[in-house]
């Protein structure tokens, strides 16, 4: 049955959830970057080190959770990555990137053929240092989060320098350790400031304009946020990785809402797996499932302009799926 939360106008619907481990084919490994693409098209970024080369982009269809394609594949040459730290799709539905590990963008399109790459380890102007999340403007102009440089970089599509915002500390327009960035309607920057427990709006020009959250785990508060998102109609959702949470904020920066996961189900790539292991489907029918239900380590959000919620799980391998009703009306009754 649908879990459905309602606040202030609006109705957060669960609807379904995709994955299960592996490195290949219909699974996920440490997901932690999102895309949507035309079509009900679903691409999501799974993360590898040295020792597990998993790194991919899986192509899936949200809706019936078809698998099309891996993108990419594991190691530093061209096509290739190891420790991804964000998605994004243009216009195109070309894919952007980042290397954590390589300190570059690597380019791809819908095919999963490799367009380009660009980007080198440093601190200067135009250089990386451990990027995570990305963003484009309306212009298409590229944002990264520049994690271990502390600031947010902003590039032409062809890795073409153009400007830079925020350095290391914990005032306002500073950071501490950025990961996901999202831009808005008009052009404003939202930083998940990691290190400071914290999401910062920025204007278009950079200048400080507004803070959602403050450290903590009680009602609207964060604990080291990963990534960041806002709808069409301006509300706010972080990722709360260390709450283990979606805190979703209002345009103002009033709380609105949790989403804490609510995955009873499994998805029909798991389901696939349980169904060949009898043992498996034995013990599951013994254990506790409600802390697989719940939302473990939430590093990757998006939100597409059907308001459907995408949640990436780096430790449950999978990305749960909600619905917002923006419209929502509660019943009224005359007693």
């Amino acid at each position: 049955m649908p879990v459905t939360q309602i606040a202030s106008g609006r109705a957060f619907t669960y609807l379904d959830n995709i994955g299960q481990i592996g490195i290949s084919g219909p699974s996920l490994r440490h997901p932690v970057g999102l895309a949507r693409g035309a079509g009900d098209i679903l691409y999501v970024a799974n993360w590898g080190t040295e020792s597990q080369p998993n790194a991919r982009i899986t192509k899936c269809v949200l809706s019936t959770q078809e698998w099309i394609a891996d993108i990419g594949r594991p190691g530093s040459g061209p096509g290739e990555f190891l420790w991804p730290g964000g998605l994004v799709a243009d216009s195109q539905e070309n894919l952007y990137v980042t290397d954590q590990a390589a300190s570059k963008v690597a380019v791809f399109d819908k095919d999963g053929a490799f367009i380009a790459q660009w980007g080198e380890q440093g601190s200067g102007p135009g250089q990386l240092c451990g990027p995570s999340g990305l963003a484009f403007d309306s212009q298409e102009n590229l944002f990264v989060s520049d994690t271990r440089n502390h600031r947010v970089q902003k590039f032409t599509k062809d890795g073409e320098f153009l400007g830079s915002t925020g350095s290391k500390g914990p005032a306002e327009g500073r950071f501490s350790m950025p990961w996901g960035i999202a831009i808005d309607r008009e052009d404003n920057l939202y930083v998940a400031d990691w290190g400071n427990s914290r999401v910062q709006k920025l204007s278009p020009e950079g200048s400080y304009l507004q803070t959602f959250g403050r450290p903590g785990h009680g009602k609207g508060e964060l604990d080291h946020p990963s990534d960041v998102a806002v709808d069409r109609d301006g509300d706010v959702y972080v990722a709360d990785w260390a709450n283990n949470r979606v805190v979703i904020y209002q345009s103002n920066g009033d709380f609105l809402a949790a989403l804490v996961g609510d995955a009873t189900n499994l998805s029909r790539w798991a389901q696939d797996k349980v169904a060949a292991n009898p043992d498996l489907a034995k013990a599951r029918m013994r254990a506790d499932l409600e802390p697989e239900w719940r939302l473990w380590h939430p590093s990757a959000i998006h939100v597409g302009d059907d308001y459907k919620i995408t949640i990436a799980e780096m430790q449950h391998m999978r990305v749960q799926v909600y619905q917002k009703d923006p419209d929502f009306l509660e019943a009224q009754f005359t007693l």
